[in-house]
């Protein structure tokens, strides 16, 4: 999806930027791509075709999948830093942070879920190399998308 398109998903999206940054110093390009993250993995659940998936989100209101994303692209956020460091080459997305919040689901939703996560990572960083802004390059950059 080009970043325009992944731009026009985001405000249709309910994950709310402000869940990223609440102090100021934490407008950073890394809080962005967290933000980011969490908008393509909710359209990811949102257009899956997934049988598992579908049923799993119709048991869920759009705000607690929404908090349910974001929570997620919280938690990885090491992984993330382990991959912009340098430490790994791949990043691999934990089924462990599904089973942490939902605590009833079935594995093979977990391990949906977590493959759906895989999924939205992966489209976002290639979105992210025609991105001019380059989040991952500067992490700790403040980031101005914020306050728009």
């Amino acid at each position: 999806m080009a970043a325009y398109e992944r731009a026009q998903r985001a405000t249709e999206c309910p994950v709310k930027p402000e869940w990223f940054s609440l102090p100021y110093d934490e407008k950073t390009n890394m809080s962005w791509f967290h933000y980011e993250y969490a908008c393509q993995f909710y359209s990811q659940i949102e257009d899956s075709r997934s049988k598992t998936v579908r049923r799993w989100s119709k048991r869920h209101s759009d705000e607690k999948i929404a908090e349910f994303c974001a929570y997620y692209s919280k938690r990885m956020q090491p992984c993330i830093y382990e991959i912009v460091e340098g430490r790994s080459a791949t990043l691999s997305c934990k089924v462990g942070y599904v089973r942490d919040l939902c605590h009833d689901n079935s594995r093979q939703e977990n391990s949906e879920l977590t493959e759906a996560a895989q999924q939205a990572m992966s489209e976002l960083l290639d979105d992210c190399n025609d991105c001019p802004d380059q989040c991952l390059s500067e992490p700790g950059a403040y980031c101005g998308h914020f306050d728009a």
